[in-house]
């Protein structure tokens, strides 16, 4: 998996059906492809490849995407939902397969506007089709209800900067069961963490993560992009992109980390 604009493919496994969801851009092509596997009793250790891919969203027979850049599979619905950081907005596809814009304008405009997005990258939602997305070039991190014709703002005040109110390119969001909202800030090179009620004047992220640079040093990140949260252990999962690793924060033991993939 590669960082901003340089992501091949990556692939997410899916245990209730034995089925793996990849996301891939190829020589200009772009496209999510559902890859099945033969049934077992034994899921997944005797899988078996099913050598032909299937192709569920985008391709060269619709115009679904230009440079999907997040992806996120809700556990509950086993909803899709693919942002597009050219087309500027966010789609769900339901298991019927169903596709319909889940946020964004379905005409590709980009704009500063609640009813718009800008460059969109991270994606979450929950089990009622909410929606969170990381606005990119906006600095902000916009919900959007189920149907809603625009987004509201919960995280961030739309400035670039450093200060616990701004973002400078926030690229991936995730809610926690208590519905705080984690926000990578890449070239702030920390993780912020938000409270569920946002009040534009009030309102600041705390730093769960990082925050001290740009660096391989234990209390440093270098460009922090993926962000996962295991709940149970209270551990942040972040994908550190210039310094190739995945590392594991405890979010109790704020400033201490472990690498847990990758050599710095």
């Amino acid at each position: 998996v590669g960082g901003h604009y340089r992501i091949h493919w990556i692939q997410l496994y899916w245990s209730t059906n034995c089925t793996y969801y990849k996301i891939s851009v190829s020589d200009g092509h772009f496209w999510i492809g559902q890859l099945t596997y033969k049934e077992s009793s034994d899921c997944p250790g005797n899988l078996k490849w099913n050598p032909n891919g299937i192709t569920i969203m985008g391709g060269d027979k619709d115009n679904y995407f230009s440079f999907p850049s997040g992806l996120f599979i809700e556990p509950k619905t086993q909803i899709l939902y693919v942002s597009d950081i050219t087309y500027n907005y966010v789609l769900k596809r339901y298991p019927n397969g169903k596709i319909q814009v889940a946020a964004g304008q379905s005409d590709h405009t980009s704009g500063s506007t609640s009813d718009k997005l800008d460059g969109p990258k991270g994606v979450y939602a929950d089990e009622n089709e909410n929606v969170y997305v990381s606005d990119w070039s906006n600095q902000r991190i916009q919900l959007w209800e189920k149907d809603a014709k625009r987004g509201s703002t919960v995280a961030g005040n739309g400035m670039r900067g450093d200060a616990l109110t701004e973002f400078s390119y926030p690229s991936n969001v995730i809610v926690d069961s208590h519905k705080n909202i984690l926000v990578s800030d890449l070239q702030n090179q920390r993780i912020t963490q938000w409270p569920p009620t946002y009040d534009p004047k009030n309102t600041t992220g705390i730093i769960v993560a990082g925050g001290h640079g740009a660096g391989i040093a234990p209390p440093q990140l270098y460009n922090p992009v993926g962000l996962y949260f295991d709940q149970t252990a209270n551990n942040l999962y972040i994908a550190n992109e210039e310094a190739h690793t995945v590392v594991q924060w405890n979010r109790d033991g704020y400033g201490e980390k472990v690498v847990y993939a990758g050599i710095p």
